[in-house]
């Protein structure tokens, strides 16, 4: 017997043993939290199917060079194994070998990829095999349709900035990292010892919302050329990235949302080229002498422009436990508090520097809470957001604090949370970055689940426990597509923070 239909048969054998039964739940719950509960394939099926009903034809349209006559696996279907590789958060490839290829893994597969003649689930090397051959480009431009898309359909229409604007936050992040030189394009660090480092970074712009949404929509490689005096770096791809930016998204407002080291003129000039808003950073050290003008004008002339914004809220007071409690298994007793938070905003418009034509807006908001201050923030803020009193609390709660929302739900999460941004799915070049590009897609559709008004999260308790419960309704429970779906509204409703 073929060595790869003994493989599937030990697994199959295997799960047999641990398989629920159609009267057993996957985990003791209550009989109104399961009936709550849906499958989540399904849940799956519908949202791609709401958001993007194309979404089977754009994998179509991505070119594939293997002969097709002599393949077993669609590139609808790798692609989709790929997705759900990180949606299920599996964090390694070779778990597609060893947990994916069940019978009801294999017809779930099969209802989403559309391939009817699938009858098994690729290895993870046969996946790997046919990433390895396709262009990454195409998969940054099926999340650019995405994208598209959601704007079109005005999905994401109540997070515009004034009304208008996109927030788009970019920023650089650690992707690879090798104690060797990998390839070619690997960026080198040495440390004073010595020790050599090589790395691959990317510059990423995310569409970010006050709520928590982090949507990535393009980013750009930090990489060396083949012949270089001189390495790649995070501001020349920050040129690169805005004019990639306007070129996918040519009608779009865009406000981009920047860190301290993107405050300089030379990146102002650029934006105001792409016909792009921006909110910079404005720390000391960063354009030093506009940063000492600006504040000493502000000092002397915008004494008025001070608004305060007070509010009280209780929040949890979370116990420890006491051993009595341990031993009883009770609960710890939770108590609540009174917090007096406090948010002073500053402003100043027009501020000329004496030796540059440009006038400078400048934005501060100081947050306390009790008495101590937990924030204080300084921004640069372009013409065309018309910063006044009107606006001053808007531009800085949904413009400059967005910001962080692509550290912490964006970067963060896709490190620790289960997708393995870090992890390196393979060490072909080409394919390395292809990974990448489908870890980008799934956690795209991953927020349109979680934070979709189609599952309950009172049910699931966290996002991880719907990643984990979405693995097990694949291994156990198949789905059948409906021939004619029926028309719903989804509504990107809770926060998942």
């Amino acid at each position: 017997m073929d060595r790869e239909l003994l493989d599937n048969k030990r697994i199959s054998e295997r799960d047999d043993k641990f398989k629920p039964q159609d009267d057993q739940a996957l985990c003791k719950e209550s009989k109104e939290d399961k009936e709550k509960e849906k499958n989540l394939v399904a849940v799956l099926s519908t949202t791609i199917g709401h958001y993007f009903p194309e979404f089977n034809k754009w994998l179509k349209e991505i070119s594939d060079p293997r002969e097709q006559e002599a393949i077993d696996f669609t590139r609808e279907a790798q692609i989709w194994t790929g997705i759900i590789l990180f949606l299920t958060k599996r964090g390694a490839r070779k778990k597609i070998s060893d947990e994916m290829r069940t019978k009801e893994f294999c017809e779930n597969l099969k209802t989403l990829s559309a391939q009817a003649n699938l009858e098994r689930v690729a290895h993870g090397d046969a996946v790997n095999y046919a990433y390895m051959r396709f262009k990454e480009e195409e998969f940054e431009l099926l999340l650019v349709k995405m994208m598209r898309r959601l704007l079109r359909v005005r999905a994401l229409e109540k997070y515009r900035l004034l009304g208008k604007y996109y927030t788009i936050a970019i920023d650089a992040t650690g992707v690879y990292s090798f104690n060797y030189k990998h390839c070619e394009q690997c960026l080198m660090r040495e440390d004073k010892k010595g020790n050599k480092k090589w790395y691959h970074l990317k510059l990423q712009a995310s569409l970010v919302t006050w709520d928590g949404l982090c949507l990535p929509m393009a980013s750009e490689w930090i990489e060396n050329e083949a012949k270089f005096s001189k390495q790649d770096c995070e501001i020349k791809a920050f040129y690169r990235l805005i004019e990639k930016l306007r070129r996918l998204y040519r009608q779009l407002p865009m406000c981009i949302l920047l860190d301290g080291l993107y405050a300089g003129e030379p990146q102002f000039k650029a934006l105001e080229e792409k016909r792009m808003e921006w909110v910079v950073v404005f720390k000391e050290g960063a354009m030093q002498e506009v940063f000492d003008w600006t504040m000493k004008w502000k000092a002397e002339y915008g004494l008025e422009n001070v608004l305060v914004k007070k509010e009280r809220k209780e929040i949890g007071v979370r116990n420890k436990r006491t051993h009595q409690e341990r031993l009883m298994r009770n609960k710890p007793g939770h108590q609540t508090r009174i917090v007096d938070r406090e948010r002073i905003y500053t402003w100043m418009q027009g501020i000329k520097h004496w030796n540059n034509q440009r006038r400078y807006n400048l934005l501060t908001c100081k947050e306390k809470e009790d008495g101590r201050i937990n924030c204080d923030y300084i921004w640069l803020v372009s013409n065309g957001l018309l910063l006044c009193r009107e606006t001053v609390e808007e531009l800085s709660e949904k413009g400059g604090r967005c910001r962080w929302k692509q550290e912490n739900e964006g970067f963060n999460t896709q490190k620790n949370g289960g997708y393995g941004l870090e992890h390196c799915y393979c060490r072909d070049p080409a394919a390395m970055k292809i990974w990448n590009r489908v870890l980008e897609i799934a956690y795209f559709i991953s927020q349109l689940i979680t934070r979709g008004s189609l599952v309950a999260k009172e049910i699931y308790g966290s996002v991880i426990n719907i990643a984990h419960r979405m693995f097990e309704h694949f291994r156990y429970f198949v789905f059948k597509k409906p021939l004619t779906p029926k028309k719903i509204q989804i509504r990107l409703c809770w926060d998942t923070s």
